[in-house]
């Protein structure tokens, strides 16, 4: 069942597959007919550009698309065409397809006979998908915010050089906001990034005297390496959206700790 069983169960009742067709990807041929296995990576929603489609562990099956070796007549499957939507077209005219939504299931039907399976998601499971931000889902119709400065690890005397200019460009303009997304490396403590931006946000408020109202502090997720994105946001602008590129399964956590940038005048 598309997922909720896992390729340990698949094993369990088909045995090994007959064919690797890639690390997420299986076949099986049997007597009657010949199944395509995929598997879901296990990737977090929305990292990079490798996202996952569904919240769901490592190896959960995602779909399951079965070719009779045979022809099957439909009238075997005994299927219930009131809970199908039924539609013609595809690569030949004759092609019938049959799909019930509610239960992720779609079939091929070619004069009489069955061609093709495919199992997928069912319609209860749609909580489990993922929810990536797209262009179009976006409300937001102003200018993006503007890139001011990135860096890396430096020393806090360096970063308050880099925060204080970052601070001047900010108070330019009446109605600016800050952004500071704060991404932590592949070897970080707990939370380390959202304490590096809020360490950020109020060394601005306590030295430059920016309203802590115009400075948002952003855990950004992982990046190969630590790193501080500043923004500045005009007024009618929309907010920046962090991009994480790490999987944060990937990432070794150390003992928590903490960095401060200490007030000076």
């Amino acid at each position: 069942m598309p997922l909720h069983t896992t390729r340990a169960e698949v094993e369990k009742l088909l045995g090994p597959p007959t064919k690797l067709l890639s690390e997420y990807s299986v076949s099986y041929r049997t007597e009657n007919e010949s199944l395509i296995i995929t598997y879901a990576r296990g990737l977090p929603c929305g990292i990079g550009h490798k996202y996952s489609e569904w919240r769901v562990p490592r190896d959960t099956v995602e779909s399951i698309f079965i070719t009779p070796n045979r022809g099957a007549p439909l009238s075997k499957l005994k299927v219930d065409e009131s809970k199908y939507k039924k539609s013609t077209g595809g690569h030949r005219p004759e092609d019938i397809y049959y799909v019930n939504e509610q239960e992720g299931e779609s079939l091929r039907v070619f004069m009489g006979e069955v061609m093709d399976i495919s199992y997928s998601a069912a319609a209860g499971d749609e909580h489990l998908r993922c929810s990536v931000p797209t262009g179009s889902a976006n409300k937001c119709e102003g200018f993006a915010a503007a890139d001011f400065d990135t860096y890396e690890k430096i020393s806090p005397e360096n970063e308050k050089i880099r925060l204080d200019n970052f601070g001047i460009a900010l108070t330019s303009q009446i109605g600016n906001t800050g952004y500071i997304i704060a991404y932590a490396g592949t070897r970080a403590h707990v939370g380390e990034a959202l304490k590096r931006a809020q360490s950020a946000r109020s060394y601005l408020a306590g030295v430059r005297k920016i309203p802590m109202s115009q400075l948002k502090a952003i855990d950004g997720g992982y990046r190969d390496k630590a790193t501080v994105q500043l923004l500045i946001g005009s007024p009618g602008s929309c907010a920046p959206t962090a991009m994480p590129t790490v999987d944060p399964r990937d990432v070794q956590i150390i003992k928590s700790g903490r960095r401060k940038l200490h007030r000076s005048s």
